[in-house]
């Protein structure tokens, strides 16, 4: 199958992209290619054009000339830098994700994935958040991702564009560069990992609903291939820990494999005063569960601790870090 996959050199973009190959699809990588390094041993293997999604004739010569079979939009300005500038994050986020839907629609593709997040949740949302919570976004990352998520469902009313979506949690993995709210999940793993001290800047019982990378993966994949009928939420949450563990209840499971591990707390006002608004800590799946079948495979923390710091120590070039 001819695959474009947008976002294609970025943190789950790379390991998605790596799984496509494996299953011996033609994948086209669409966007600023910031991390050749990361699929430097798929490079020869996939084709790779450098573009803006916020250029429609970039976007639609890109979906028209590899005659594009399925789309998986995950492309985006992440949250810290969607803050930081606004106006560019619309124009990426927002205009960027129309682009590909008219491209879909144009060229005839005949399924179109996205990624969305739990940031679309904030205002009123409560401990426990399901597919029908009232979504009202405290960022300028939620508020665009939400905006597309309503995009896609008209696309799929008014065109009949087999969209469909999943909100993700923090995503839990090695080589994440930029610092967002829930980043202290993933490198209080890595940093220890690699020998080095981790500052955390959370509370020791600040709680985030988090899934491991493999399993965001395999959520995006599952939901691609479901049957068109199965599909009926269209936009979904998928989860992965349950319980939701403590910045604390972390530290602990790493200390189990990393006994010498150098972990502080230091908390950033700005990120626990996003926390003191977004309090979720259970993220429900249960729809994503019955239409498709969704299960994440990896639960619980102690799940994620070892394998984590086996890919750090064993294929940091793969993530981008250096050397363990």
């Amino acid at each position: 199958m001819r695959v474009l996959v947008t976002g294609g050199t970025g943190y789950i973009g790379t390991e998605l992209v790596r799984t496509l190959v494996g299953q011996g699809d033609e994948v086209v990588t669409f966007g600023p290619t910031t991390n050749m390094s990361r699929i430097a041993d798929i490079a020869k293997d996939i084709t790779i054009i450098r573009g803006n999604l916020a250029y429609g004739s970039e976007v639609f010569n890109a979906v028209k000339d590899h005659r594009i079979e399925r789309i998986f939009h995950m492309g985006s300005m992440l949250s810290t830098t969607s803050q930081v500038n606004p106006w560019a994050s619309f124009q990426t986020n927002v205009v960027g994700t129309m682009n590909m839907l008219e491209a879909a629609r144009l060229f005839e593709v005949p399924r179109f994935i996205f990624t969305s997040t739990i940031g679309t949740y904030a205002h009123g949302a409560g401990k426990v958040v399901t597919d029908e919570t009232l979504q009202r976004p405290a960022t300028m990352y939620g508020a665009g991702k939400l905006y597309c998520e309503g995009l896609g469902r008209f696309y799929r009313t008014k065109f009949g564009l087999d969209f469909r979506s999943i909100r993700y949690p923090s995503v839990i993995g090695p080589g994440t560069t930029q610092r967002t709210v829930a980043q202290y999940n993933s490198w209080m793993i890595e940093y220890p990992a690699q020998g080095k001290p981790f500052e955390c800047f959370v509370t020791p019982g600040t709680k985030g609903p988090g899934m491991y990378f493999r399993d965001a993966i395999r959520a995006l994949t599952m939901v691609a291939d479901a049957p068109f009928d199965s599909i009926q939420m269209v936009n979904y949450n998928v989860g992965g820990l349950v319980p939701t563990p403590s910045a604390k209840e972390i530290e602990h499971e790493v200390l189990k494999h990393i006994p010498d591990a150098a972990i502080s707390y230091n908390p950033d006002p700005v990120i626990m005063d996003y926390y003191a608004t977004a309090k979720v800590e259970t993220f429900d799946d249960s729809v994503a569960r019955k239409e498709w079948g969704w299960k994440p495979e990896y639960e619980t923390i102690a799940d994620i601790v070892p394998d984590f710091i086996n890919e750090v120590r064993t294929n940091p070039s793969r993530f981008g870090l250096a050397q363990a």
